[in-house]
């Protein structure tokens, strides 16, 4: 009987853990999403159902634990934060559903970290990972030989993606498998230093790792967002860490830095001068005029309603802004996204949330330091996820509000998890059966 018992708690383990593995996996996709209670759910969402359901059964019967994290304050207080700015919401029902999506998120942090515990199952959940980036990569190569073979196809507009703030033409904009391209390349900014770490620990092959490399940048390029300078900024830290010349190891930090720097600046102005611009700006030495583009308008009027709610915002779920403008096209487009991670948060939850999100910040990047590239595979892949998290989540967040991204989410928890591992001594220690 007790073997049998045994033997039934393994079994229920191991469901959960193929559970995790597929939600990790269903990051990659966002497409299709059904409306639900005013919001739209993802496949991750559904997975996420029974996944909560078969974690709280092996905390009912003692077979999982939730580890005591440091961090889990930090994220206590960040949904606190996000609480005290109900009362004094424009909306209270809007605040109170929105709320419950962030504990969602949260969870999803909590429930990962507590899963993975050791170096086995961190392992396979990277692998997870980096096969759902695949499968972005593999779209994202059908799409375009798609459209250079039928630009018109029926099959090609589920991973096309309207223009936005750039100039018309004959190329496509991929959004692949998500919502829109910003996210698929905030999501590629962390697979790729997945791809990277993993490689380097050993624990891909070097022509799966070629092979994935190539289809996340692919993917990523094909995206046309800022979140490129992201991108770049990434290969150019691993470059700094893993070239053992000086010379060539600053090299490759200053050609990221600077490529993420132009990245943002073309993000602030437009050489295209549209009527709905407040003001021009000229710029004599290259005698050009330049207009503020849409996001800058965007972060503009977010500025506005935070000042104008300085404590605790306008309430979390709230629309932060309401900006009207030309795009390239000639089409009116009207914003209520912050497009920035800190005003989306600021205009929201104020000055409270804003604090919030930056002591989590501070957690994410404590648990990515020291960074290493050599050594063991656990503390390699640790830096690779932290990396990743703070350039898809703080660089990237510059230019879109993606702190509801349940990927960043989850990658928190995997950084958590790494972190746990690697000081526990657990690296090694073998799954238990």
């Amino acid at each position: 009987m007790e073997r049998t018992q045994r033997g039934t708690a393994a079994s229920a383990a191991r469901v959960t853990r193929v559970l995790l593995y597929l939600l990790i996996f269903s990051l990659a996709l966002m497409q299709p999403a059904v409306p639900l209670l005013g919001f739209l759910a993802v496949p991750t969402d559904f997975l996420f159902l029974p996944l909560a359901a078969a974690w709280a059964v092996l905390l009912l019967r003692r077979r999982a634990r939730i580890p005591l994290d440091p961090a889990y304050l930090f994220i206590g207080l960040y949904l606190l934060a996000m609480l005290l700015s109900v009362p004094g919401s424009e909306s209270i029902r809007t605040s109170l559903l929105k709320l419950l999506t962030q504990a969602y998120l949260a969870a999803l942090t909590v429930i990962v970290s507590g899963l993975i515990q050791n170096e086995a199952q961190l392992r396979t959940a990277v692998r997870s990972w980096l096969a759902g980036s695949a499968l972005v990569g593999v779209v994202a190569v059908f799409a375009l030989a798609l459209f250079a073979a039928d630009p018109h196809s029926p099959l090609l507009q589920f991973a096309l993606s309207v223009k936005g703030t750039l100039p018309p033409g004959n190329y496509p904009r991929l959004q692949m498998t998500f919502m829109n391209p910003n996210m698929a390349c905030d999501y590629l900014s962390v697979s790729l230093l997945l791809a990277l770490a993993a490689r380097r620990a050993s624990w891909i092959g070097r022509r799966s790792f070629a092979v994935l490399l190539v289809l996340i940048l692919i993917a990523a390029a094909a995206t046309i967002s800022p979140g490129l300078g992201g991108i770049l900024l990434g290969l150019g830290l691993w470059g700094y860490l893993l070239l053992h010349r000086r010379n060539a190891a600053r090299l490759s930090l200053l050609t990221g830095a600077v490529a993420a720097f132009l990245f943002v600046v073309a993000m602030t102005v437009t050489p295209i001068l549209h009527p709905t611009a407040p003001y021009f700006i000229h710029v004599p030495l290259l005698d050009l005029t330049l207009a503020p583009s849409g996001r800058l308008m965007i972060w503009t009027d977010a500025v506005r309603n935070f000042l104008a709610n300085p404590l605790t915002g306008r309430g979390i779920g709230v629309d932060p802004v309401m900006v009207k403008y030309l795009d390239p096209s000639g089409l009116l487009e009207i914003s209520t996204d912050a497009h920035n991670v800190f005003l989306s948060i600021a205009v929201q939850c104020g000055l409270l949330g804003l604090a919030a999100l930056l002591l989590l910040i501070g957690c994410m990047t404590a648990r990515t330091l020291p960074l290493r590239v050599s050594g063991r595979p656990v503390d390699i892949v640790r830096a690779g996820i932290g990396i990743g998290l703070l350039i898809a989540l703080v660089y990237e967040g510059l230019g879109g509000s993606f702190e509801d991204a349940r990927h960043l989410w989850v990658a928190f928890g995997l950084l958590l998890a790494s972190d746990r591992i690697s000081r526990s001594g657990a690296a090694h220690v073998p799954s238990p059966r």
